[in-house]
């Protein structure tokens, strides 16, 4: 919820192709290999377009975000704060 800061110009972020993330009955590892792979250099090039130091490519990035309950830097309590605020979360 805001406004766009006109001193710092940003792109939408790539998302994961499709094909990454949906599954039909079948799930190969080596062709989930390589579109992460590809992920990781589009992600690569938007990190330097951005001006955006990131540690590792994103793949790296990512598991380390959700690695450890201190990684997540209290979103693993998101449910018990909404819940908390008067939001009924079941």
């Amino acid at each position: 919820v805001g406004y766009p800061d006109p001193t710092r110009p940003a792109d939408v972020k790539p998302r994961l192709p499709q094909a990454t993330v949906l599954h039909r009955e079948t799930y190969t590892l080596e062709s989930q290999d390589t579109l992460i792979d590809r992920y990781n250099e589009t992600m690569a090039q938007f990190y330097t377009q951005q001006q955006m130091t990131v540690q590792g490519d994103w793949a790296q990035h990512s598991i380390k975000r959700v690695e450890t309950a201190a990684a997540l830097s209290g979103r693993d309590r998101l449910r018990e704060v909404l819940h908390n605020l008067g939001f009924p979360l079941r």
